[in-house]
Formats: C-alpha cells, sequence, structure tokens
C-alpha cells in the first residue's frame, strides 16, 4: 500500500512537463502563461490548494484552442491528484482527452495517456494501466521531435520503473528507472534537467533502501536533494527528506532520522499532497518505534490511518462508481448485442422460411405445370381424335371402347348387356365432342334422355368409364372447354373469370373456381399465368 501511494511522486515529472517543455517546441506560446502555469503547480498548490485549483479554472476559461484548453484541464488534473481526489484527476484528464481527440497534437495527447496510466495503477487497475501506456507509446510513433520522444519515453519507462517497484521487483525497477534517465538525457530539457535527474535518483534510493543497501539509498538521494535544494520547497523535496529519514532509521542514526523527518513534515503540513502525509506518517512510526516514544507512535498511527481511510475512500468511491458505470454500459451493450441477436436470427429464420416457402412454392408449380400439360396434351389428343373421325371407320372408333367394357366386365358385373354398354359409351363420346354440357340446365335426366336410356344404365357407366359421379363429370367437361378456348383464342383470354364461368355453363364464378382447381389444382387466374409463362 505504502509504495502503490509514494509512486504517485513520479506524477510530478509529468506536470513539469506539461508547464514548460511544450515552449521549447512552440515559440508561440506566451512565457507568460507557462510561468503561471509553472508557478501554480510548484507553489501555490503547495500553501493554498483552493487558490491553485481556482487559478487552473480561470486558465481553462480563457483558453481558446483544444491544446491550450487540454493544458488548463491537465493542470487541474495533476492538482487534483495531489490532493487524492483521483476521481476528479481522471474525470479532468478525460476532458483533456476529449479536447485533443479531433486534432493532431500528438505530444499532449501522449501526456494525457501516461497520466492516466499513473492514475489507473495506483489504484490498482492494472489492466487499464497499461492500455493507456500501450496508447502513450503508439502515439509517440506519431511525433517527429526526437527530443520530444525522448522526453515522453523517458516517462514511459519511469511508470514502468514504478510498476516493477510495486510487484517488488526492485532489480528490474532500477533497470527502467536508468533507461528512463537515458531518455532524459537525450532529450536535454535545459531548466528541468536537474527536476527530472532528481526524481529518477530519488526512485532509485527507494528502490535500493527496500533491497536494504543503505549506502547507495543515501548516495542517490543526497544527488536528489543536491539538484532539489535550489527549488522551492515542494512534494518530491518532501519525499526525499523522508527517503533519507527512513535510511538512518534502517541504519539507528536516531539524530539524522529525527532531522529529515522534521523537514519533511514542515513540507507535508503545508501541503494537501495526501500521499505525501502518508509516507511521513509511516516513516514517522518508525522512527518513534526505534526511540520507544510509545505515545507519539501512538499518534501518528491515529494521523496516518485517518490519511489512509481519507485516501481509500476517495479511491474506492472511484473505482466503485467507474465499475458501476462499465457494468451499466456492459448490461447496455448486452442488450444491444441481444437485440442485434434477435434481429440476426429473425433474418436468418426468415430467410430459411423463404428459402423453405421457394422449394415448395417451385415443387408446387412445377406439378401445376406439368398437370396443365396433361390436360392440354388431353386436349390435343381430342382434337386430333375429332379431325380424324371422319376417316375412321364406326366399329373401328369403339374399338377401344369395347375393350374398357370388357376390363369392366371382368371386375364388377354390369346391370346391362354388354353391347347397350357399348352403345350407350359410344353415345356419352358424341355428347363430349359437343357444347352441350355447358347449357346451364344440363342435368342427368336430361343426359339420360339424350342418351336413350335411363338413369341408372347412365350412373352405372359414368360412374364405372369415367370414374366420377355425373357432377364432376360434367364440370371436368366445362373446365377442359375452357381451357381450349382459353389456349386457341386470344379473345377468350382477355375475358373476365365471371365470363369464363358463365360461358362453361357455371352458375357462378365461385363454384367454377371451386371446379376449375379441383380439376387442374390452380385457380382460373393462375392458370392464364401459367399459360402466358409456358406460351
Amino acid at each position: 500500500m505504502g509504495k502503490r501511494l509514494s509512486g504517485k511522486k513520479w506524477l510530478v515529472g509529468w506536470v513539469l512537463f506539461f508547464s514548460t517543455v511544450y515552449s521549447v517546441v512552440y515559440a508561440q506560446i506566451p512565457e507568460e502563461y507557462n510561468k503561471v502555469y509553472s508557478k501554480v503547480y510548484f507553489e501555490t498548490s503547495q500553501k493554498d490548494f483552493k487558490k491553485a485549483v481556482k487559478i487552473a479554472d480561470s486558465l481553462y476559461s480563457i483558453s481558446e484552442t483544444p491544446l491550450f484548453k487540454a493544458r488548463s484541464l491537465m493542470l487541474s488534473a495533476a492538482l487534483y491528484q495531489q490532493s487524492n481526489d483521483i476521481k476528479a484527476a481522471v474525470n479532468y484528464a478525460m476532458k483533456a482527452e476529449k479536447e485533443l481527440s479531433e486534432t493532431e497534437e500528438y505530444t499532449w495527447k501522449a501526456k494525457v495517456y501516461g497520466f492516466l496510466s499513473t492514475q489507473y495503477r495506483n489504484l490498482g487497475l492494472f489492466d487499464q494501466s497499461k492500455k493507456y501506456t500501450d496508447k502513450t507509446q503508439e502515439t509517440v510513433k506519431k511525433i517527429n521531435n526526437p527530443a520530444m520522444v525522448s522526453h515522453i519515453m523517458g516517462f514511459v519507462m519511469q511508470e514502468k520503473a514504478y510498476y516493477e517497484l510495486e510487484m517488488k521487483n526492485y532489480k528490474s525497477s532500477i533497470a527502467f528507472v536508468k533507461k528512463s534517465q537515458h531518455y532524459f538525457d537525450l532529450s536535454d530539457d535545459g531548466q528541468n534537467q536537474d527536476f527530472l535527474n532528481a526524481n529518477n535518483e530519488q526512485l532509485l534510493g527507494l528502490n535500493y533502501y527496500y533491497l536494504n543497501d543503505y549506502d547507495k539509498a543515501l548516495d542517490y538521494y543526497n544527488a536528489a536533494l543536491s539538484k532539489l535544494d535550489k527549488m522551492p520547497d515542494n512534494f518530491l523535496k518532501g519525499l526525499v527528506y523522508n527517503g533519507l529519514a527512513q535510511v538512518y532509521i534502517g541504519k539507528k542514526n536516531e539524530k539524522e532520522a529525527e532531522k529529515y523527518i522534521d523537514k519533511a513534515k514542515k513540507i507535508s503540513d503545508e501541503s494537501k499532497y495526501l500521499s505525501l502525509k502518508n509516507e511521513i506518517y509511516k516513516t514517522s512510526q518508525k522512527y518513534y518505534a526505534l526511540t520507544k516514544d510509545i505515545e507519539k507512535l501512538d499518534e501518528a498511527k491515529v494521523k496516518q490511518d485517518s490519511i489512509v481511510a481519507e485516501i481509500e475512500g476517495k479511491s474506492m468511491a472511484f473505482i466503485n462508481e467507474s465499475y458501476s458505470g462499465l457494468d451499466k454500459k456492459n448490461e447496455e451493450i448486452e442488450q444491444q448485442t441481444r437485440k442485434k441477436n434477435i434481429i440476426i436470427l429473425s433474418g436468418v429464420f426468415l430467410i430459411l422460411a423463404g428459402i423453405v416457402y421457394f422449394i415448395f412454392y417451385r415443387r408446387k408449380q412445377k406439378r401445376d405445370y406439368d398437370k396443365i400439360k396433361q390436360i392440354l396434351e388431353e386436349l390435343d389428343k381430342k382434337q386430333k381424335e375429332k379431325q380424324d373421325q371422319e376417316s375412321i371407320e364406326p366399329v373401328s372408333k369403339y374399338t377401344d371402347i369395347e375393350e374398357n367394357v370388357s376390363e369392366a366386365q371382368d371386375t364388377e358385373q354390369s346391370p346391362m348387356t354388354s353391347a347397350t354398354e357399348e352403345k350407350l359409351i359410344a353415345k356419352l363420346y358424341r355428347f363430349e365432342q359437343s357444347t352441350l354440357y355447358t347449357r346451364n340446365n344440363i342435368s342427368l335426366p336430361y343426359l339420360a334422355s339424350y342418351c336413350d336410356t335411363n338413369i341408372k344404365y347412365l350412373s352405372y357407366v359414368i360412374n364405372t368409364h369415367k370414374k366420377k359421379d355425373f357432377k364432376n363429370y360434367i364440370n371436368e367437361l366445362r373446365v377442359k372447354y375452357i381451357i381450349d378456348k382459353v389456349r386457341t383464342s386470344e379473345k377468350h383470354q382477355k375475358y373476365k373469370i365471371s365470363a369464363l364461368a358463365e360461358e362453361a355453363g357455371f352458375s357462378s364464378q365461385s363454384k367454377f373456381a371451386a371446379a376449375f382447381k379441383k380439376v387442374t389444382t390452380v385457380s382460373p387466374s393462375q392458370f392464364l399465368q401459367h399459360l402466358r409463362e409456358m406460351q
């Protein structure tokens, strides 16, 4: 916990970067703006936090471009980070990220990503931290200024050093600090170089302290202090004093430890930087334990617990709110995904249903075509028979009928002689060649009278040889008559269904349609369409 909070001190490097280095590349930025920027962060914020925040807000209100707005927002973010208001710090950084989203200000985009990477690492959200570290490195590739690239990569290596420190990989952390220093040396940031060097030396001192190499830790802390002594008091100097106190406590040197604790407390008391206060209270407890001052030890413990509670309260509030928002967003995404899946499944179902319907429709259509083709072939056959009728001998004309009569008599006992049955079949044949069946008043008694027979004999012949009753027999003749007319006469093709029904002898269009569909399996209108397509 202590290392994670102490790790926040490297943020000063990013803020220093925000405040001055940009002016080296872009000379059009007013020098006065940079001076105000730096003074607010390094001096005003240490003594009057509210005033610093107010100035940062004022800088934002007078900013006219996305770049200046982003810079002002990042100053506010850094100030709130000092007071451990992570929610406000991240929100301001997010606003800065949004301001820069439509620009090609890759340098500042990289700075914002680096800041967010640090915040998420401090919260223990390492996946989010890595995401922004990766974004920083990707954005650096778009920067054309080598010095700026080196400067940003120095902070990226520093961020990785703090991560390794938190994982207790102290030697790996030291290696990253040295890489960071290499990049800073290449950038050669003039007036800020001492501060950057001091920051890395402080981090090296912290790593060697945890490795129990107190002599090296002292060397690095003293090197950092020699550079910071020229500057106004700030939280980095407070952390260096605190580090020196820790080393002297480890070496059991009470006098030197007390000297540096007092110096660190002086800076801490004037600062709103909660992480600095936390580190100093922890070190104070070690000192009072060494001197066996139980009363002050308890007092320091109470103060530290209060600070930790405040830090963790703000951190957990941010994490809970972030995850609540994330859960809500995930729920919205899931709902949208479910809706999309339903739409996709519905679409697939409709497509499959359409395919199945099309297959069955095409099969039915083929059956309809085959049926219509068969009916037309039968009509052609009968037409040919009619044309050849006068050239055929009367006896030979009934040869097939005689064979049918013989077959029927083999299966069922006829109520009449074969001669009578043969004559009746011949008369029905002549009836079929006429158009008497189209009369609206055609009936079984009428047809019996026409055939010179009785109803019983006629019904037997129709049922036996035509395989249907009188009504369906007449309806089939009428339907085939109309089919022949429509097929051979363009005039009939233009008739309405009702006119065709009347000509065929049906009393209504509905009866005609029902009979037509029974004979052909399609409606009259469908038949006309099929006929046109076939033609």
